[in-house]
């Protein structure tokens, strides 16, 4: 297709329609079709979006928020909208939180649970240099809500997907239990840990594996960080350290090569939605991750730094 010549009249309509779009969902919507015609945009498909090969269908406002995208692209609107874009749509990322926590708390079906996943997302995605432009946002101690982990190698559609459990560089804890697994990151040190609680011949120990944490490297999503696990550690219920064993991961990606994930040397973990409340992941093998902050620092091991 030919390229579209604009005359100073046309820029001057187009400059309107991204006005429109931006302080009126509804009005974007009820000129999107026209727009769309007019810029002969090529835009994601408007009505669903696909996750682990499951259409969502989209809602208006999230359709609103694609138009207000594309037509940005088209004619460079500055990015100091994204924080008024994403103030319109609070609203509904705050309704598909709550959605979302009521699935993972009554431990919902897989498909649905996915699906409303995906809907968050779109709904307001994070900004899209986070861990360098707002590394404080992901700071903290997280409560981890439920996650879908593929085991390493398979894909998060897979049948063996397990619901529940924590995958560090090929060694998978299932976390299904009462007590739910915590996730602390720290940018400032470059570090991440899970901590999960567990009952061996009926004493309650805490196990928490640890790794380096920063961006990757670009063309990678300023969302995205890398992740290199380097310490496994057993506490006791009162936090004295009874094991540490970081060798076990030298001795597992040196036995099995295919662990070594993302670009050949290791794993990375993207951040897709950011809260004061909520955040979701995905990591390089597929596994999706819902979590809630801790705003209490809580956690088995809140008092035992990374």
């Amino acid at each position: 297709m030919p390229p579209m010549r604009e005359s100073s009249s046309s820029g001057r309509r187009h400059a309107w329609l991204i006005a429109v779009t931006l302080a009126s969902p509804a009005a974007a919507l009820a000129t999107g079709a026209r727009a769309a015609r007019a810029l002969r945009l090529s835009v994601p498909r408007s009505a669903f979006v696909s996750m682990s090969g499951v259409d969502v269908p989209l809602s208006p406002l999230e359709r609103a928020a694609a138009a207000a995208q594309a037509l940005g692209k088209r004619f460079g609107a500055s990015t100091n909208s994204a924080p008024r874009l994403a103030s319109l749509f609070a609203p509904r990322a705050e309704q598909l939180e709550a959605e979302l926590r009521a699935l993972a708390a009554s431990g919902g079906e897989i498909g649905a649970t996915l699906k409303k996943f995906a809907q968050l997302e779109r709904a307001a995605p994070p900004p899209a240099d986070l861990l360098r432009s707002a590394p404080g946002l992901l700071d903290g101690r997280w409560l981890l809500l439920a996650t879908v982990a593929a085991e390493a190698g398979e894909s998060v559609a897979s049948s063996r997907s397990r619901v529940g459990a924590v995958n560090a560089s090929g060694i998978v804890v299932d976390a299904s239990s009462a007590a739910r697994p915590v996730q602390e990151i720290c940018v400032e040190r470059g570090r991440i840990g899970n901590e999960i609680v567990l009952s061996p011949l009926g004493q309650r120990v805490y196990l928490r594996v640890g790794g380096s944490f920063g961006p990757a490297e670009p063309p990678a999503p300023g969302t995205r960080a890398i992740v290199s696990f380097d310490s496994l550690e057993l506490f006791t219920e009162g936090g004295m350290r009874l094991l540490s064993a970081g060798w076990v991961f030298q001795l597992l990606r040196s036995l099995n090569p295919a662990l070594q994930n993302g670009k050949e040397d290791a794993s990375w973990l993207e951040t897709t939605y950011i809260s004061e409340r909520m955040r979701l992941g995905r990591g390089n093998k597929g596994s999706v991750f819902i979590l809630e902050r801790l705003r209490d620092g809580g956690g088995p091991l809140a008092r035992s730094p990374l």
